[in-house]
């Protein structure tokens, strides 16, 4: 028969005091001992392994709780933790924030235009290599000429542009060298191959475990909305109160005013002993950065 080794006792958030029990013996008894209920009747996990020389082991946990059914109902979840996590994402090279200075009021589509006069000096290029009108051993370089952005751009640098403002007057703008040495800067980064990077974000995550009579559920409210810090603080600051969300909500109002928060979908997550994880996520964004017409503010 299998005999007892030890017994194990561990305490975790999700699972609560849980006693493992593990028992080695013949692989053969082994395995009819992990089907029998003097062993593993009312467990929370069981797992079988084999080991040499035709040994087994068998683990049992056991969760604290009984197995009565609960018939009252709560709204209180066992922990509702809040935390930070860090959050990459990879941006186009366009979108660093140095390069919103090409953002023109008067040329909206400026930066598009330099993406798109890189995208044909790499046609010509490949025409021309394509078509073999210059030899490898010319002396030339593929293109034919020195890449030249005046070339390729639908503007001149120097150019007047003529507008009308939104008082109906007539403005007029002339593109200056700040304009020419930034764009040009910026398609030669793109014509090299680097079109992308990675920013470092914040993640701001809601955990709640809660028992399997819960009435809580997941909040889908203001899903896809951008959420000010004023009005996260206060979601915070709605829950049970604990000395870290104190500091939490210090730390968003001192290093995270003027930013928004995306409320990502959330997420429901069984966990072992009959219990549930409810997530929420909110993911840091700066003023502008996402369109307001897909994911409208919430002040």
């Amino acid at each position: 028969m299998a005999s007892s080794v030890h017994v194990e006792r561990t305490y975790s958030e999700a699972n609560g005091w849980e006693s493992t029990y593990s028992y080695k013996g013949r692989y053969a008894d082994i395995l009819t001992a992990s089907t029998s209920n003097a062993y593993v009747g009312n467990a929370a996990r069981v797992s079988v392994r084999q080991e040499d020389g035709g040994y087994g082991v068998l683990d049992v946990t056991f969760s604290s709780y009984d197995n009565a059914i609960i018939d009252q109902p709560t709204v209180e979840p066992e922990t509702d933790s809040w935390t930070f996590a860090p959050y990459e994402v990879q941006r186009n090279a366009y979108e660093n924030p140095k390069y919103n200075a090409l953002d023109l009021t008067v040329d909206p589509g400026h930066k598009m235009k330099i993406v798109e006069s890189v995208d044909a000096f790499r046609n010509k290029v490949r025409a021309e290599m394509e078509a073999r009108s210059v030899t490898p051993d010319s002396g030339n370089p593929p293109n034919g000429n020195p890449f030249n952005m005046e070339a390729y751009m639908l503007f001149k640098y120097g150019q007047t542009l003529s507008y009308v403002d939104s008082s109906g007057t007539t403005q007029t703008y002339s593109y200056s060298q700040d304009d020419e040495d930034l764009s040009e800067e910026l398609a030669r980064m793109l014509l090299s191959g680097k079109d992308t990077y990675n920013e470092d974000k914040y993640i701001l995550r809601n955990t709640r475990i809660v028992p399997g009579n819960t009435l809580l559920k997941a909040s889908t409210w203001r899903k896809g909305y951008q959420w000010t810090t004023n009005r996260l603080v206060d979601l915070i600051l709605a829950q049970k109160t604990e000395v870290t969300k104190y500091s939490i909500c210090g730390e968003l109002l001192l290093d995270f005013a003027g930013t928004y928060w995306l409320k990502k979908a959330p997420t429901i997550t069984e966990l072992y002993n009959g219990k549930f994880e409810i997530a929420s996520e909110f993911i840091n964004m700066e003023a502008g950065e996402l369109p307001t017409e897909f994911h409208p503010i919430y002040s």
